[in-house]
């Protein structure tokens, strides 16, 4: 196997130019002219991580609700039954994993944001939280986000081929970001 035929590879390929990309949108939008973001190529690497953990995160849910909800009598072949695999693959990947994930991923975005403007300064762990409302967080992104944007979309996500998943979480990446961008 090629290393460039890898899942996980082109994984991470996929985010690491599309979810930075929707951050170069994102960031435009907001400042009405073309913007690239700091710390471009760490945003790239930390995207590009976080797909691979994307991707496998998606595999672990698609497959195990795949087997239970067909050890429960659901037909997945059909319309209906492909409705209700994504449906609740979605609620379970969202309630379970989304918010850890979230977090995360806003402790990565707090530490580049804490490195540009200091890049001298050690930053702890400590630092990163101290400079994260999260009461925000989960006023924006647990009740927020999650319901109405996440679980939507991973719904479509988990109803389309297996194949092109990662490729639409990915675009799906883009998209929030210009919904964001836009809203504020």
């Amino acid at each position: 196997m090629s290393i460039l035929t890898n899942h996980y590879v082109l994984s991470f390929i996929k985010f690491a130019i599309l979810a930075t990309l929707g951050e170069i949108i994102a960031c435009s939008i907001k400042n009405k002219k073309f913007t690239v973001p700091h710390s471009i190529g760490a945003r790239m690497l930390i995207w590009g991580l976080l797909g691979v953990w994307i991707a496998f995160m998606m595999g672990i849910f698609a497959d195990s609700m795949a087997t239970k909800l067909t050890k429960a009598g659901l037909d997945l072949s059909t319309l209906f039954g492909t409705f209700i695999f994504g449906l609740v693959t979605s609620l379970v990947m969202n309630f379970c994993f989304g918010p850890v994930f979230m977090v995360f991923h806003k402790h990565t975005d707090t530490y580049l944001e804490l490195r540009h403007q200091d890049r001298n300064k050690k930053i702890t762990l400590k630092d990163i939280c101290n400079n994260i409302d999260y009461y925000a967080y989960a006023k924006n992104v647990l009740i927020g986000t999650i319901p109405t944007f996440w679980i939507p979309a991973h719904t479509i996500t988990f109803m389309i081929p297996a194949d092109f998943r990662v490729l639409f979480a990915a675009f799906l990446s883009i998209c929030l970001g210009i919904i964001l961008s836009l809203k504020s």
